[in-house]
């Protein structure tokens, strides 16, 4: 695939925030990606969730950077981009719902067809009245429900474990032998545990990929 640019997904508080209007330090971000796809990236649109499939934005990327803390970056590890220039673009995106980050060809994006202002009103409208909810399947809730009860300050933790603490902990207890190389396969991992598969499971066949490479 050849690719000029990436779509990322911002729920309705995230683009009121930090996308709707250009942040004074020109950056947007942070995200958990292949240093050596983000050199042929020189564009990024964000994706409304909830929506209907809007893309809202076109930014005209400058350069990539790591997301420095004096920039309101908790995480340094990641990176983010700085822009030249932003543009308000309201089209449908035509696949599936962006969750992680996807690379895409901007030719392809920008010769969709706009939405009118109609639409938009009411597609906006729709992201901003909708609940946010996380993205788990079923399946995975029902398990998460059907384990044994535990204390109540247990039964709190476990509920603000991210996917990437389930992840490390996994790591730690059964594949800490084997060196983590390559960090920007962690957005990948995160998704997959998102989508309901267990954090072994998912590290697992990870580890297990690198061997046949």
């Amino acid at each position: 695939m050849t690719f000029d640019a990436f779509i990322f997904s911002c729920d309705w508080n995230n683009y009121q925030d930090n996308v709707l209007v250009d942040k004074e330090s020109m950056t947007v971000g942070a995200w958990s990606l292949d240093s050596e796809k983000i050199k042929s990236v020189k564009y990024a649109y964000a994706y409304l969730t909830n929506s209907d499939k809007t893309v809202v934005k076109k930014f005209h990327i400058n350069n990539w950077e790591h997301a420095r803390e004096e920039k309101g970056y908790p995480e340094d590890w990641k990176v983010c981009f700085t822009f030249s220039k932003s543009e308000d673009v309201f089209f449908e995106w035509h696949s599936h719902p962006v969750q992680s980050p996807q690379y895409v060809s901007s030719s392809e994006l920008d010769n969709l067809p706009r939405l009118n202002e109609e639409q938009i009103k009411v597609n906006l409208h729709k992201s901003e009245v909708t609940p946010k909810t996380p993205y788990h399947s079923p399946e995975f809730k029902t398990r998460t429900r059907e384990r044994k009860p535990r204390s109540s300050s247990t039964r709190s933790k476990t509920k603000m474990e991210t996917n990437r603490e389930k992840l490390v902990k996994v790591y730690n207890d059964k594949f800490k032998h084997i060196k983590f190389k390559d960090l920007s396969a962690l957005s990948s991992l995160d998704q997959q545990v998102a989508e309901g598969q267990e954090p072994e499971v998912v590290l697992t066949n990870y580890f297990n990929s690198l061997k046949k490479e």
